[in-house]
């Protein structure tokens, strides 16, 4: 397999021409990640260009609105979805928010919903105000409290006719564990369940293969994926047309606009094919210039880029056990993300993150909202939380040896 070409991929990214971006490891990516100059570009360009109410007769109208049709389209394109049965709104906590409410005709009072113990609660709250208001039952799918893992028996013994949704996240933003969701869907299905996932900690990492995986919504975050901060949701058209629409009335014919909770940044949408552009320019220069479908061409740049990664991933694993902490998650690469998480029993979270500021590393401490994951994991102080290492395709050997390094001195000082 190839091997990404590292010293590319960061030209593609303004920030690494800035003195700031030189001099940190930005390894804080779970966070939200650097955004790529294709996006920067057609950003500016509908600000400088066409920054108007879209769709008008008008040329500058006019380009506006095909600026953020080539923004939706692109993402289709990327997801291999129809463009109709995508939404995009501010984040994938708004998306969630406005999927539950969607959800009330389904979720009543004899009803069951499934959360997973180990979800941001971005993918569980929203659940539980529905099921409280409408007299369901919520259900917690617990983890495993020394692993922080979900163990698919306990789901089954969990799932009943009477469950009518299930909500799991695809990887985990704290233990960085990637379910099978194709196998939770199986169980799922054996009681007519519908199935939401939560791929925002994902995709930064993997690109999504939707036409893959048997859920029935999806949603992740562009600002996540090198793009402009949006929420995406794909719903599937079965389980959209038993929604109830949170649109204008006029708007419920349209299917993408049908969960449109609120008017979404015309800009950010227009951006949103600079992430095409990105994916499309690291593709040829890896392979070639061949004409095929933009999905095929993100999923191999992602193979290249979760390969990275994951060197990365494995060494900063491997010298961490040799320091004196606590890693939540597996030791190894096998079935994770890089998503790298740990305490320390004598120095507290907090003061780790803000110590490793003196060696130019971007971490943070926190829980990261998956606040019920770390409490179930016996975590005690909650707002010192834990310190996370998010790393990304464009993070550098460099940065991570400098991390360790400034770990080091901060853990045995």
């Amino acid at each position: 397999m190839k091997e990404l070409d590292i010293y590319f991929v960061r030209k593609q990214f303004p920030v690494f021409n800035t003195e700031l971006g030189r001099k940190v490891g930005f390894l804080d990516n779970a966070g939200g990640s650097y955004v790529a100059g294709d996006v920067i570009d057609r950003l500016t360009d509908f600000y400088t260009n066409y920054k108007v109410q879209p769709y008008g007769a008008n040329p500058i109208s006019n380009r506006a609105g095909v600026a953020m049709d080539e923004g939706r389209s692109t993402m289709a394109a990327l997801l291999n979805v129809s463009s109709d049965l995508i939404t995009l709104g501010a984040s994938s906590t708004q998306n969630f928010n406005t999927l539950t409410i969607a959800c009330t005709p389904l979720v009543k009072k004899g009803t069951e919903v499934i959360v997973s113990e180990q979800d941001h609660e971005s993918n569980i709250g929203g659940w539980e105000r529905l099921c409280q208001r409408q007299g369901a039952t919520l259900k917690i799918w617990k983890v495993n409290p020394e692993t922080g893992e979900l163990d698919l028996n306990s789901l089954e013994a969990l799932l009943t006719p009477q469950t009518v949704i299930l909500c799991v996240t695809q990887s985990s933003n704290i233990i960085g564990t990637v379910n099978p969701i194709n196998q939770i869907a199986a169980l799922a299905r054996r009681t007519h369940t519908r199935v939401v996932v939560d791929g925002v900690s994902y995709a930064p990492h993997s690109w999504p293969n939707l036409d893959e995986l048997d859920v029935d919504a999806y949603v992740f975050s562009t600002y996540k994926t090198y793009g402009t901060h949006q929420g995406v949701m794909v719903v599937r058209e079965d389980f959209l047309e038993e929604l109830e629409p949170q649109s204008h009335f006029f708007n419920v014919p349209y299917k993408n606009k049908r969960l449109d909770a609120a008017g979404p940044d015309h800009a950010a949408i227009a951006a949103l094919a600079g992430i095409g552009d990105y994916f499309s320019t690291v593709y040829e220069h890896h392979f070639g210039a061949d004409e095929v479908p933009l999905h095929v061409k993100a999923r191999k740049v992602s193979g290249l880029m979760h390969q990275h990664e994951m060197g990365l991933c494995q060494y900063l694993l491997d010298h961490l056990r040799e320091l004196p902490v606590r890693i939540f998650g597996r030791p190894t690469t096998e079935q994770r993300e890089a998503n790298i998480v740990f305490t320390s029993p004598t120095v507290s979270s907090k003061a780790l993150a803000d110590g490793l500021v003196q060696y130019d590393i971007a971490a943070k401490n926190g829980h990261f909202y998956a606040y019920r994951l770390l409490e179930a994991m016996g975590v005690e102080d909650l707002n010192d939380g834990v310190v996370r290492i998010s790393l990304s395709h464009y993070n550098t050997r460099e940065e991570v040896e400098r991390c360790i390094a400034g770990l080091r001195n901060l853990l045995t000082s």
